[in-house]
């Protein structure tokens, strides 16, 4: 057995809310960039390393058209697609490791058997918010009953500037889109998503409900309670940027792929066209998926459909491949969901 060293703290009742052995809590840098209008806009961002996670998220609520831009992110650079002129949020979540922002800056790090962990005084760390469940869908075969929209309004709204994270995952089926955040800067109120079912393309499970489960992520906020167990850093204004007493958002079990290729069957109909893309998941149940960019839509400013929806989820009985669908009516030049950022994610403790 290897040797294990780090961190470990516990709450009152004895359950562990911080193990460097198990856990690798990535640090969390969040910027703006504008779009300058062009069809290719490439930004130099040096904190974007091999290793890091990079979401483009909106700042607005277009209910459901609310759109993301096919997002590309390389070593030190961003390359985003048809941005428009619209101020984008920019995620950058990193493994840990780095060197300390600027003289004064404080935390802890960790190094367990290649698993890092940093905790700084700087950089946020992703915590649950809020959790819960969502039954849409058709709910069974001949059955009258579809519920197509799942409507979610947090207990108090998150002030945080940027939008805060949403994850999903389900028992089983899943294939959802048109999804945004309810709320604007500041004032983020809950979330909607749309239900895709395809009896054709699925078989019959896809006439049952929909069981999903979610959470919400954002950053610390000061106000975040403690108790008299466990660890808490802030940063020099006294701010926390971290406590053991908040349930962490994961991001030890990443697929192997970070983009799509094109597999899988096409959805068609009469006037209806929707490409297949898949990539490689992680073959957890446990594992929630990020829905902020992956399953809003797109805007494709030079064609007669400018704004396409994104949907999929998982297929039923799988969680080696994440499926996604583009749709695009009239079949012509169908999109892929190529660049859409997202990354998988977990609760500490149960939620």
């Amino acid at each position: 057995m290897a040797d294990l060293y780090g961190l470990r703290t516990r709450d009152a009742f004895g359950a562990i809310t911080l193990d460097t052995t198990i856990t690798s809590v990535r640090s969390l840098k969040m910027m703006q960039v504008a779009g300058n209008g062009g069809f290719d806009q490439y930004i130099s961002i040096p904190e974007i390393q091999a290793a890091s996670f990079v979401v483009v998220d909106a700042l607005y609520n277009g209910s459901d058209l609310t759109y993301t831009p096919p997002a590309w992110a390389t070593p030190g650079q961003l390359q985003l697609r048809q941005p428009g002129t619209l101020t984008w949020q920019v995620m950058i979540l990193s493994q840990g490791g780095e060197p300390f922002a600027a003289p004064g800056s404080y935390g802890i790090r960790a190094s367990n058997n290649s698993i890092r962990t940093q905790i700084d005084s700087v950089n946020q760390v992703l915590t649950v918010r809020y959790s819960g469940g969502l039954n849409i869908g058709f709910q069974g075969p001949g059955s009258a009953n579809q519920i197509q929209y799942g409507n979610v309004t947090f207990p108090q709204p998150i002030t945080t500037y940027e939008r805060p994270l949403i994850f999903l995952n389900a028992e089983n089926y899943m294939m959802v889109g048109n999804f945004f955040v309810t709320g604007t800067p500041g004032n983020w109120t809950g979330f909607r998503i749309k239900a895709y079912n395809h009896q054709g393309a699925h078989g019959d499970t896809a006439l049952y409900p929909m069981t999903i489960k979610w959470f919400c992520a954002s950053y610390m906020t000061p106000n975040t309670t403690v108790d008299m167990y466990g660890a808490s850093v802030r940063d020099a204004s006294g701010n926390r940027t971290f406590v053991t007493t908040a349930n962490l958002a994961l991001l030890n079990g990443q697929p192997a792929n970070n983009s799509f290729v094109n597999a899988g069957a096409p959805i068609t109909g009469i006037s209806y066209y929707a490409s297949s893309a898949q990539m490689g998941w992680t073959g957890s149940y446990s594992d929630y998926v990020l829905a902020n960019a992956l399953f809003s839509c797109t805007n494709v400013v030079q064609t007669t459909q400018p704004i396409r929806t994104n949907y999929g989820g998982f297929l039923p009985g799988r969680r080696d491949v994440l499926q996604m669908y583009c749709e695009n009516f009239d079949g012509v030049n169908p999109l892929s969901v190529n660049g859409r950022t997202l990354f998988a994610s977990r609760p500490m403790k149960p939620i």
